[in-house]
């Protein structure tokens, strides 16, 4: 009896003239398909906005000083990464090579920051022990 039945199922799907009106095995007769049906181009919608650098739209020079402060730990001296900055690769390098030349020119002290730019907000949201 199961036999009979398994072959009623198949029977119309081999059949000679397509399959008219009897659901396919594959399951995909709930999908109403027109002729004019087309593609329609969109957007990835999954797609995150790109992200640029705080500095991106800003010229670094080594004269400014207080932009300058904010990329170096106020107790050691020390230059922030990227991941710390939050920088472009272009925009770091240029940021680091502006910090080394204000050390040289003797713009910028190189052990410590500026006390006057300790109450400065923070671009790069670190958070500093007090």
């Amino acid at each position: 009896m199961l036999c009979v039945r398994g072959l009623l199922r198949i029977k119309p799907v081999l059949s000679p003239h397509g399959n008219t009106g009897f659901r396919s095995l594959t399951g995909a007769s709930n999908v109403v398909r027109q002729k004019d049906d087309k593609l329609i181009l969109m957007e990835n919608p999954f797609k995150e906005p790109q992200k640029g650098c705080i500095l991106c739209s800003v010229t670094v020079d080594y004269k400014n000083i207080q932009l300058l402060s904010q990329f170096i730990s106020p107790h050691t001296g020390r230059i922030y990464g990227r991941h710390i900055t939050g920088l472009c690769g272009r925009k770091q390098k240029e940021v680091s090579k502006a910090i080394k030349k204000a050390h040289s020119m003797g713009f910028m002290s190189v052990t410590h920051k500026h006390p006057q730019f300790m109450k400065d907000p923070n671009i790069c949201g670190i958070k500093h022990l007090d």
